[in-house]
């Protein structure tokens, strides 16, 4: 049976590797959306593109000590995700979108970059 991939460590300068939940949650590499463009006829018809950006929405265990409010205060730092299967993917510039909150000991945090690139 093959392994499943998922999210294994996310890196960013400011924090080392964070302590992720036991669902690590979602990341969508940077990429390119096409929407049908029509015309006339079938024929004259095409696409248009537009950029998407690399999103990383994890889910975090808050360990004593984690000062969730600098997490809350990321920008401009450069995040690596490492999945499963060995690929590394960087978030350049990377940004926290919404407020961090304390819950039940984790916490949900959305990290956008603009662009992102397979590392190894």
């Amino acid at each position: 049976m093959a392994q499943l991939n998922n999210i294994r460590t996310v890196s960013l300068p400011s924090f080392g590797k964070l302590p992720l939940a036991d669902d690590p949650g979602t990341f969508s590499p940077s990429g390119v959306k096409r929407e049908h463009k029509g015309g006339r006829l079938p024929e004259d018809g095409g696409y248009t593109e537009s950029g998407t950006p690399a999103t990383l929405e994890l889910n975090i265990n808050l360990q004593p000590g984690m000062d969730f409010v600098a997490i809350n205060a990321i920008k401009d730092e450069d995040v690596t995700v490492r999945l499963a299967d060995g690929r590394v993917h960087m978030l350049s510039q990377a940004f926290v979108t919404e407020v961090a909150q304390v819950g039940d000991g984790t916490t949900k945090v959305t990290i956008m970059a603009n662009t992102s690139e397979q590392i190894g």
